[in-house]
């Protein structure tokens, strides 16, 4: 089921330092029935490593991803933060194909397809690729094909042949998810036109260090990118990196787009510029993370006693959000059904069952006005700003919510 990793993933280095060890956690997204809870036995070593060669950061052990993928609990959101985005980046993207025709678009953990329906609306044809079979079929349902399989080398020969060569290949939050990236690289190859663009959009490893988003590592997120590792990832294979644009979404991403070697279009200054950063910041220092880890190690103990003086005030506090983030939250900060009363979250999938590892029931959002708790600690922080917007009624009758990173404070 896991397994060592003593090799980047990028670069081919076993020149790879341990800079962080959050213990043995469950898997972020094994959302049970109550009564499975009891003989669930899944906690395994999640552990966070710097290569000193490239700066990739990455996990030390990799879970099977059959274990993980193939009946999965994570929908793609749809709040209007990131229907927003989604829209903006499809016609960023689209604007630099330069094509005379509809453009063919394939996307990889395509999920229920919310992101290729934006592909649809100008009149692309499209493809998703998507492992979970659960997830696959919501999206199937919605009128986006979808092919149910792994993406890698030998799918991609099968998509060349019966669907065919793509202009655009995206993937949003999956790249991160692969443990044999030249495996990816080798499938990008066969199922790319020759003047394909690829994009990839992945939490940023400058964003992360800034933020001590420490939640984010889970046992699907294997690698936590650098642009300087993205080159060094490429330096042997077809492709260019061409592009970096930042966004705010997931607390900071980038979408990085490659084409093939020969293609006409030229570096753009973001990239330099990217490196430039991270190479001041030091980044494959093992030394540079000291504060990194010293502020983790500061919210494990000031959440949770935090959370537990106004329990012992005599007030009900809840989570606002089950997300993956947060089930590594509350795991590696020991809060569980003791602390928190319940968590609403609006995933059906989720709804009614218990989130690993800390066991606390997962209820709709509705729950939230009908129970009127005293706090809510919002788990799925980077929408942190529409969730409260959106609930000032909450807010009106005296509930407060509460931010776990980089500080835990209470928002006035």
């Amino acid at each position: 089921m896991i397994r060592e990793r003593n090799h980047c993933r990028a670069c081919g280095s076993n020149n790879l330092a341990l800079v962080l060890d959050l213990g043995k956690t469950a898997l972020a997204n094994d959302f049970l029935l109550p009564e499975e809870s009891g003989q669930y036995s899944v906690f395994l070593p999640l552990r966070l490593c710097v290569c000193q060669d490239c700066s990739l950061a990455q996990l030390a052990d990799t879970v099977d991803p059959e274990v993980l993928y193939s009946h999965y609990a994570y929908v793609t959101s749809t709040s209007r933060t990131m229907d927003a985005h989604l829209t903006e980046q499809c016609h960023h993207l689209l604007s630099q194909l330069h094509l005379s025709r509809p453009a063919r678009v394939l996307e990889i953990a395509s999920n229920t397809g919310i992101y290729l329906k934006k592909f649809q609306q100008q009149d692309c044809e499209v493809l998703g690729v998507e492992p979970a079979r659960n997830i696959g079929a919501l999206a199937v349902a919605d009128g986006v094909p979808t092919r149910a399989e792994f993406f890698n080398a030998r799918t991609a020969r099968n998509i060349r042949e019966e669907w065919g060569a793509a202009d655009l290949i995206l993937g949003r939050h999956v790249f991160a998810h692969i443990d044999d990236l030249r495996d990816l690289l080798a499938g990008l190859e066969t199922v790319a036109q020759p003047g394909a663009l690829i994009a990839f959009e992945v939490p940023y490893l400058v964003d992360f260090f800034k933020g001590v988003q420490f939640d984010t590592i889970y046992h699907e997120h294997l690698s936590y990118v650098s642009v300087r590792s993205l080159e060094a990832l490429l330096q042997t294979t077809p492709f260019r990196l061409q592009r970096v644009d930042d966004y705010p979404i997931h607390g900071g991403s980038i979408l990085f787009q490659f084409r093939f070697r020969n293609a006409e279009a030229p570096v753009h200054s973001s990239v330099p510029e990217a490196l430039q950063t991270e190479a001041q910041m030091q980044l494959a220092n093992p030394k540079s993370w000291a504060p990194f880890v010293q502020q983790v190690r500061h919210i494990q103990t000031e959440l949770p006693a935090l959370v537990r003086r106004l329990k012992g005030q005599g007030r009900r506090v809840i989570g606002y959000g089950a997300s993956a983030k947060g089930n590594t939250l509350l795991n590696t900060c020991g809060l569980t059904v003791r602390d928190l009363d319940y968590i609403i979250d609006n995933t059906p999938f989720k709804q009614n069952k218990v989130a690993p590892g800390s066991w606390i029931p997962i209820r709709p959002p509705e729950w939230l006005l009908k129970d009127r708790p005293d706090y809510s600690l919002i788990l799925a922080w980077n929408f942190a700003r529409e969730i409260m917007s959106r609930e000032e009624e909450y807010q009106q009758a005296g509930g407060k919510f509460i931010l776990p990173i980089p500080e835990p404070k209470i928002m006035e």
